[in-house]
């Protein structure tokens, strides 16, 4: 499937997910999930780092997962915080929430 396909297919997903989405909050941090997935897949947002690129994503996908569980759960969501920025420069961490869930780095969690 070509690049922009699959951007379209990407977007498509989200707007149909979005709608089973009641919280604001919510619906933001998954929208901001896809623009960043979209971002660094279709727009090539910060291919000079692929290894921060990729720590990013997944850091702000696992942030977005914590968000979603709370929500099934019944319990308070991870406080809101800003998004990655894929263009940054002189730093190789990956981005990680600024309060982490007790299980962040716990291999047996599988993330």
């Amino acid at each position: 499937m070509p690049a922009k396909a699959e951007g379209d297919a990407l977007r498509h997903g989200m707007q149909t997910d979005l709608l089973s989405i009641g919280d604001q909050e919510v619906r933001d941090r998954y929208r901001t999930l896809v623009r960043l997935g979209f971002d660094i897949g279709w727009r090539c947002a910060g291919q000079g780092n692929r290894v921060r690129q990729v720590k990013d994503m997944r850091g702000y996908l696992r942030y977005v997962q914590f968000t979603l569980e709370a929500v099934i759960d019944g319990r308070p969501v991870p406080e809101p915080c800003e998004p990655p920025v894929l263009e940054r420069t002189g730093d190789d961490q990956g981005w990680e929430p600024p309060e982490l869930p007790a299980h962040w780095r716990d291999p047996a969690d599988g993330s």
